[in-house]
């Protein structure tokens, strides 16, 4: 039976089980996927940042790590995004590990209170298995870029008739550095970067942009710069006023890869060759800090013809497409519920009381804002029936309802339901009776299979007694059983 949970990630057998999986998902079939270093997703898990909560989150087939997730949230601006990434290595895959990892995400957001999920893919060649999976999820492209690389040592030969092409830089005076942004610089270099994020296609992809302050550059540089060696060149007139800049960044524990982030000159100064002179710059200083790496990546939008074109004059060839996905889905209150079989296979079920007659259904109920899904399931079993329980019990349906009247201030629930054996008992919970009433419950019981099915009333699922008979015939399901 596949599980679904997060990691710590300070375990180190997890940690490198979990990351051997995200790898594994991410490469195969790719020519140049990048990912993160071992090394750089340990520092990032281990010293998260303030502004961002990064979640990794594991897939076991008993104690098999078959599938990988990173899930990841902001924590002071796009306060309705999440971002997911979910891998699955080839010999794991058509088993329902990635729609468990769905699942286990859907959840997590509900929770969160966020609606807005958005990932990125890339994407070789089409049909795409990643592509096929998120499709049918209902996420939709909204950017596409071209992943571009060119090999490492740079072509000196092509760099020199670059050099001669490009001409002389009149106006404009070039600052580079390795590193940190030296302190004279850091101002004009945030409010580059706000600029860059201001004018960087992003397509249909809901996002903030929020501006960059001096802080929030020197909080984030000293973070990447224990992973990466950051090589940026900036331009400013001959009057003092930035113009442009472009960052390579190095990975410190990456032998192979280099990245090309950032390029941008501002509008007032396109048209003067300043990117071909930036990025000339840059890649003299990527030559003083090369080691062995083989390749330089960038990543262009399709739709950024300029950029597209300097890119072609710098050698660098399509590899693949980076596609940006989106996915808004309703504000659902997530709750936890347990299907509790006594030795006779006897179902306890609550009596919920409303103006349109009763309802049976399984114990449990939301979950509070910071409760994992076994958190408040235990919490929802004492209040309402007084079962403690002693480990963690198997996750056996998924349910989302997408209507009225489920829960206040919520366009439906995410019900996920665990299956719990135990010894027959008397159902009596922490909650008094009034409690219990001002939550519509009115009572408890025990049912058998052929009471469930006898029955003429309402149940919560529905069609509770057929998914109990399957099972009780056929055991837990691999993955949790979607219900609709």
């Amino acid at each position: 039976m596949i599980t679904v949970r997060e990691i710590d990630p300070a375990d180190p057998v997890l940690f490198d089980q979990w990351y051997d999986a995200l790898h594994a998902g991410v490469v195969a079939g790719r020519s140049a996927a990048l990912l993160g270093t071992r090394e750089t997703f340990a520092v990032s898990l281990r010293d998260p940042s303030p502004l961002k909560t990064r979640l990794a989150v594991v897939a076991l087939d008993d104690d098999q790590v078959v599938g990988a997730m990173l899930f990841e949230y902001r924590l002071q601006d796009n306060l309705d995004n999440v971002d997911v990434e979910i891998d699955v290595p080839p010999s794991f895959r058509r088993r329902g590990v990635g729609t468990a990892l769905w699942q286990w995400a859907a959840t997590r957001a509900a929770q969160l209170g966020r609606t807005i999920f958005q990932t990125e893919l890339g994407v070789p060649s089409s049909p795409w298995p990643g592509s096929v999976f998120a499709e049918g999820l209902g996420f939709t492209v909204e950017h596409v870029e071209d992943h571009l690389v060119v090999p490492l040592p740079y072509d000196s030969v092509r760099l020199a008739e670059l050099r001669e092409s490009a001409g002389k830089l009149e106006g404009y005076t070039l600052t580079s550095w390795a590193g940190v942004c030296p302190p004279e610089h850091q101002q004009a270099y945030a409010d580059l970067h706000t600029a860059m994020d201001n004018d960087v296609p992003t397509g249909g992809m809901t996002r903030e942009t929020v501006p960059w302050t001096v802080e929030r550059l020197v909080e984030g540089e000293e973070r990447v710069d224990r992973s990466y060696l950051a090589l940026v060149t900036m331009a400013h007139t001959d009057a003092g006023s930035p113009a442009g800049y472009t960052l390579i960044y190095v990975p410190r524990t990456d032998p192979d890869n280099v990245q090309q982030d950032d390029t941008l000159v501002l509008r007032d100064h396109r048209g003067h060759n300043l990117g071909t002179h930036l990025k000339l710059a840059n890649l003299e200083l990527l030559a003083e800090h090369l080691e062995a790496q083989s390749s330089l990546h960038t990543w262009t939008a399709l739709s950024n013809t300029a950029m597209q074109k300097v890119n072609a004059r710098f050698g660098f060839s399509v590899v693949e497409q980076n596609q940006e996905l989106e996915l808004t889905r309703p504000r659902l209150r997530p709750a936890a519920r347990a299907i509790i079989l006594d030795p006779d296979d006897r179902l306890l079920l609550v009596r919920f009381e409303f103006d349109d007659g009763p309802l049976w259904a399984t114990p449990g109920g939301g979950l509070e804002p910071t409760e994992s899904l076994q958190e408040g399931l235990r919490r929802e079993l004492t209040e309402e029936v007084g079962l403690t329980l002693t480990e963690d019990p198997p996750l056996v349906w998924h349910q989302e309802v997408v209507a009225e009247g489920h829960a206040d201030g919520y366009e439906g629930v995410i019900n996920d339901y665990f299956l719990i054996r135990t010894p027959a008992f008397d159902a009596a919970g922490t909650f008094t009776a009034d409690e219990m009433a001002a939550e519509n419950v009115h009572g408890h019981r025990w049912w058998t299979l052929e009471e469930l099915q006898a029955h003429e009333g309402r149940f919560a699922p529905r069609d509770l007694p057929s998914l109990v008979a399957d099972l009780l015939r056929t055991g837990p399901p691999t993955i949790p059983l979607a219900l609709g």
